[in-house]
């Protein structure tokens, strides 16, 4: 009956170790419209991945933490996140809401308060995640940033400022950046024969072999291939019908793609 019992042990441990060889990472994604524009696409690009959609529209990071004045339910709440989901890994995805943002409001975009509290918010988006996985003995997820598109004149030093505190968040816990927005400005420009200035907004740019070989491709007959990253009565977000819609995007836009793209290649090459 020992011998038995040894070998029922035995197989019950390999079988487990098989179930969490197979077991699909879990990501969770948090953040604000841009986020829920392109959580479609992330989720189809990160593959075979568990991702979590916990985007709305409107929000800062402070709708996340707890105590913070939001239209999110409570379920939404980094603290439940984690216990909930359990994640390997918390993607963040904030442009700088302002008014929209309960908690943010009356603070200003380009105010040195608002830049402090988004600064302070990182800080305590940290401590609360790390807090919820040790009360639930989970190891604490990795957190990745997403660094933001420019801007156009006269919100130019907006999304830079916003990227340094991410940068310098990340930095301080040990997590990472993911550059997407660098993907829908001029220093994605391939060419020597203009700029390349990470933040220099543009609505245009020249299609990638991907966008060309799949048709979605803006322009394919002008210039060798033209994507439109933009409409132009959105400078924020990135589908083109000109909208922020809840979830998704209803048209073939590129910049959407550009961005979710960049943003599960660095997530997937830190999961493993």
């Amino acid at each position: 009956m020992k011998r038995v019992a040894v070998v029922l042990a035995l197989l019950a441990s390999a079988l487990t170790g098989v179930a969490h060889a197979d077991a699909v990472p879990k990501v969770v994604y948090v953040g604000d419209s841009v986020a829920a524009q392109n959580a479609p696409a992330l989720a189809a690009a990160l593959g075979p991945v568990d991702l979590h959609d916990a985007t709305l529209g409107g929000t800062g990071i402070c709708d996340y933490l707890a105590g913070e004045p939001t239209w999110l339910p409570q379920s939404a709440k980094f603290a439940n996140l984690i216990r909930d989901q359990r994640p390997d890994l918390v993607i963040l995805q904030f442009w700088g809401n302002d008014y929209y943002s309960p908690c943010v409001s009356p603070l200003r975009r380009g105010e040195q308060a608002f830049y402090d509290k988004y600064l302070w918010n990182a800080f305590s988006a940290r401590r609360e995640i790390n807090e919820a996985a040790d009360s639930i003995g989970l190891p604490r997820p990795k957190v990745l940033w997403v660094l933001q598109a420019p801007l156009p004149d006269p919100q130019r030093e907006v999304p830079r400022r916003l990227n340094e505190i991410y940068t310098y968040a990340a930095d301080l816990a040990g997590d990472r950046v993911t550059d997407a927005g660098a993907t829908a400005s001029m220093a994605a420009y391939p060419y020597d024969n203009m700029t390349h200035d990470r933040y220099e907004f543009t609505r245009f740019l020249p299609c990638t072999d991907k966008e060309r070989a799949t048709g979605t491709c803006t322009f394919p007959g002008a210039f060798g291939g033209v994507a439109r990253l933009r409409a132009d009565n959105d400078d924020i977000h990135f589908c083109l019908d000109g909208t922020a819609p809840v979830r998704g995007c209803p048209v073939v836009s590129p910049g959407v793609d550009r961005y979710a793209d960049r943003i599960a290649a660095d997530a997937k090459a830190w999961l493993g």
